[in-house]
């Protein structure tokens, strides 16, 4: 990850002290585009072959996977996810999102069979099953350093509108 802007890494340090009265709502659109090239900036080592959103106007985002697995060869999905309600802080931490739609006639049991290795690879914070996936914010947050923003968060909510995926954010410190 490049290095921020020594102003903006002072405040991820300590955001409390910087931020002290701040009351904030945002409502944060991120593009296709940007989606698309923040997934595509993956490490290079991974089985992921093709990986890209496409978020659509009904509240579902169409994720598009390739992925080379073990003894099964290249498997190319279109997995589409329903965002579900808010995150928040401290009651409910996890993102959730409905799995709607993708996955073929053995795909669940063979996820299922393999959950525990599944869950092996993914990195902490992150869970998928056969129904759904969970982000647990604190955990990525923490992760990637970030820990100090969590008290800060009130609530965060995703939604989808054509080729634009919308977080609605509230921060409080």
């Amino acid at each position: 990850m490049p290095d921020l802007p020594p102003p903006l890494q002072t405040l991820l340090n300590n955001p409390q002290a910087h931020l002290e009265g701040t009351d904030v709502r945002i409502d944060l659109s991120l593009g296709r585009t940007l989606l698309n090239e923040v997934l595509a900036a993956r490490p290079a080592d991974t089985p992921v072959e093709e990986l890209f959103l496409d978020p659509e106007n009904d509240n579902t985002v169409n994720l598009h996977l390739e992925v080379k697995a073990p003894v099964i060869g290249l498997v190319k999905r279109r997995i589409t996810f329903r965002p579900g309600g808010p995150v928040v802080f401290p009651s409910q931490p996890w993102l959730h999102l409905e799995i709607t739609d993708g996955f073929r006639f053995m795909d669940k049991p063979i996820i299922k069979l393999m959950q525990g290795q599944i869950a092996e690879k993914l990195p902490r914070g992150i869970e998928l099953t056969s129904d759904h996936l969970r982000l647990h914010v604190p955990a990525l947050l923490t992760a990637a350093g970030y820990q100090k923003l969590v008290p800060m968060i009130k609530h965060l909510q995703l939604h989808s509108e054509a080729n634009c995926l919308v977080i609605e954010l509230h921060l409080v410190a």
